[in-house]
C-alpha cells in the first residue's frame, strides 16, 4: 500500500538562482547532492518547507525517456511504499507504465528502491521504499 506522499519533485531552469531565492525565503536546504541513476549523474536538492519536503533539480531522472523535456515546474510526486514488489504490481495492473527499469539508488539521504511511473492519465509519479533512512523526517 502507497502509505504517503512524501516529497513533490521540481525542475528549474536554474538551480543555484533558485536556491539562492529560498534561502532568502528561509527555507532549508536538507541535501545537496549528487545521484547516480542508470549510470548518469545527477544534482538533486532537497528543501524543508515547514512540514514539507521539495526535490530541486535542473533535469529529472527519468527525462531521457519521455518523448519530450519537461518544461520547469512540478514534475512528479513521490510516494513512500511500504509493500513495494505488491504496489509496482498494482499498479501496472491499474495502467500504469514503467519509466524505466526498477532501480536501488543510494546518497546522503540513504538507500531506496525507486520505480517512476506515468499513469494513464498522464501524471508521473515515483514509489519508494526506503531501504535506509538519513533524512529528518518533518
Amino acid at each position: 500500500m502507497l502509505t504517503r506522499l512524501w516529497t513533490v519533485g521540481v525542475k528549474v531552469a536554474e538551480l543555484e538562482q533558485e536556491l539562492a531565492f529560498h534561502r532568502r525565503i528561509g527555507h532549508d536546504i536538507v541535501l545537496d547532492e549528487t545521484v547516480t541513476v542508470n549510470e548518469r549523474t545527477f544534482r538533486v536538492v532537497l528543501l524543508r518547507m515547514g512540514d514539507k519536503y521539495l526535490h530541486l533539480f535542473e533535469e529529472a531522472v527519468y527525462e531521457d525517456q519521455l518523448a519530450e523535456p519537461l518544461a520547469p515546474g512540478p514534475c512528479h510526486i513521490v510516494y513512500i511504499s511500504e509493500d513495494f514488489e505488491l504496489d509496482i504490481a498494482d499498479i501496472q495492473s491499474a495502467g500504469a507504465h514503467l519509466l524505466f527499469p526498477l532501480t536501488t539508488i543510494e546518497g546522503e539521504f540513504g538507500r531506496r528502491r525507486v520505480a517512476f511511473f506515468r499513469s494513464p492519465g498522464g501524471m508521473i509519479f515515483e514509489v519508494i521504499r526506503v531501504l535506509e533512512n538519513r533524512v529528518p523526517e518533518v
